[in-house]
């Protein structure tokens, strides 16, 4: 695994930061805020070249939304306050979820007032006025932001400490926690996680993932099980694999080989880890098939010097299927050739 990467704290494809709020572009040499929300998604707020999703996979974002303006049992104000605070429910996944509904040649102001119109009719007092007090201080911060600039020359950090300041400024501190707190603390979570992994290599591997443990409590305080939720069991296991690189480099074969299926059966459960472990068996035994190929290759290429070029690749054609089989010897010779195509343009 790349030890650039430790996975579960880099990330950010932050599509959240400025949300739904550029509905056009802008050339300025000054990076807009969109053009912040823009670098998220492409990765320029990245540490390294993995990825992770810390707002969790978000293919079927609206399908799985826990939203509390879907479902026959409307939440109420205080219920949707409290699921915010903890994070369980994103106010901007929230925005854009009900924007879909919106007709694509509505302007972003007459899109505001389908909203408003669908909590009048989708709520009572007072917890209908509360809501559209929250949308309007939303929408406000929106409006601003489409206006917003920063200099092309600052990094992403930077950029989004600014921001953080201006939205807080626009809707208050109070609403700014309720909006974005989840989302500050994951992007606050990326350095100092990264720090955490470069400064502890020398400590006891089992001190060291209590440690990221009570970092990860710490950064992401009520948000902590909202955040859990949506990542991928597979990324927190390569995170514990990254925390004890050291360990598992001084295990010999059989006991890392334990200790690897230790961790698969903590993060993945019992039949999880039997199924990995069945899918490790079928590659292994696949590379032994292929390793075995190429050493019978290289020993008819060496008894066979003579040969014409059509009756080489007729025999070693003939050669992988034995060994191979149909399927396998068409995708082996498929990869060596495109390996082939890429050396070439090298």
């Amino acid at each position: 695994m790349d030890k650039k990467v430790s996975i579960g704290i880099i990330a950010l494809a932050l599509v959240l930061v400025v949300s739904y709020l550029i509905f056009g572009g802008n050339t300025s040499k000054k990076k807009s805020a969109s053009n912040v929300s823009e670098d998220m998604q492409d990765g320029n707020s990245q540490l390294s070249g993995n990825t992770t999703q810390p707002f969790g996979d978000q293919s079927g974002l609206w399908d799985e939304a826990l939203s509390p303006f879907q479902g026959t049992e409307k939440k109420g104000y205080l219920e949707l306050i409290a699921d915010l605070k903890s994070g369980k429910v994103n106010f901007t996944w929230e925005v854009w979820a009900l924007r879909r509904k919106c007709p694509t040649d509505y302007t972003p102001m007459q899109c505001d007032e389908t909203i408003y119109k669908f909590l009048d009719a989708n709520f009572s007092s007072p917890d209908k006025e509360k809501m559209k007090e929250l949308f309007k201080a939303y929408f406000q911060y929106e409006d601003e932001a489409r206006k917003m600039e920063f200099p092309s020359n600052l990094s992403f950090q930077e950029r989004y400490d600014i921001l953080k300041e201006r939205r807080r400024k626009i809707v208050g501190d109070e609403k700014a926690e309720l909006f974005f707190g989840m989302e500050e603390s994951q992007v606050a979570f990326i350095p100092a996680a990264k720090n955490f992994i470069e400064s502890s290599k020398n400590m006891d591997p089992n001190e060291r993932v209590q440690k990221y443990e009570e970092l990860r409590k710490k950064t992401y305080g009520s948000y902590l099980e909202a955040v859990s939720g949506r990542e991928d069991s597979f990324d927190h296991y390569q995170t514990e694999i990254l925390l004890r690189e050291k360990e598992l480099a001084g295990l010999n074969g059989d006991d890392k080989e334990k200790k690897l299926a230790s961790l698969q059966t903590k993060y993945f459960g019992k039949d999880g880890a039997e199924r990995i472990a069945a899918a490790n068996k079928e590659i292994a035994a696949q590379n032994k098939k292929i390793a075995d190929y190429e050493k019978a290759e290289r020993e008819f290429l060496s008894s066979n010097n003579g040969i014409s070029e059509k009756d080489k690749e007729q025999k070693l054609k003939e050669l992988r299927v034995k060994m191979l089989g149909e399927e396998d010897a068409e995708s082996y010779a498929r990869q060596k050739q495109y390996e082939e195509e890429v050396n070439n343009i090298k």
